[in-house]
């Protein structure tokens, strides 16, 4: 016999930056239908100025190259607050130094290549929320 099914997490409010909106929309809608309330950002900097407009979020996920502000510093800025936020950061290209920048700092975090299944993505989004 497999292992037995996990429990449905908690319906999590999820901040996505991502600025390719053909995989942002892909992401938003894998979220989206596990029942979790998604709220996009083009790029990190836009995902800065939406959680201080609208509070807290209970897990993030981001791309690493972006404009205005890459994922990695919009980690450490969010972490700065929230160091046991859960984040995925999903990328085609990881510089080392920035992903072992990121692992420094502590606190739940997954580091997936793209492309990776959408599925998975939010696998993880939901595993870091149980084991944090």
């Amino acid at each position: 016999m497999g292992d037995p099914p996990q429990p449905r997490p908690r319906r999590l409010r999820i901040l996505v930056a991502e600025d390719e909106a053909l995989i942002g929309m892909a992401v938003e809608q894998e979220l989206e239908e596990r029942g979790h309330a998604v709220t996009m950002a083009g790029d990190g900097q836009a995902a800065l100025e939406l959680e201080a407009q609208l509070g807290p979020f209970d897990a993030v996920v981001t791309d690493m190259q972006m404009p205005r502000l890459r994922g990695d510093e919009l980690v450490r800025r969010l972490r700065a607050g929230r160091p046991d936020l859960p984040v995925v950061v999903m990328s085609a290209n990881h510089v080392p130094e920035a992903v072992a920048a990121l692992r420094a700092l502590g606190g739940p975090l997954t580091i997936l290549t793209k492309p990776t299944p959408f599925g998975r993505l939010a696998d993880e989004v939901e595993r870091l929320e149980r084991e944090r």
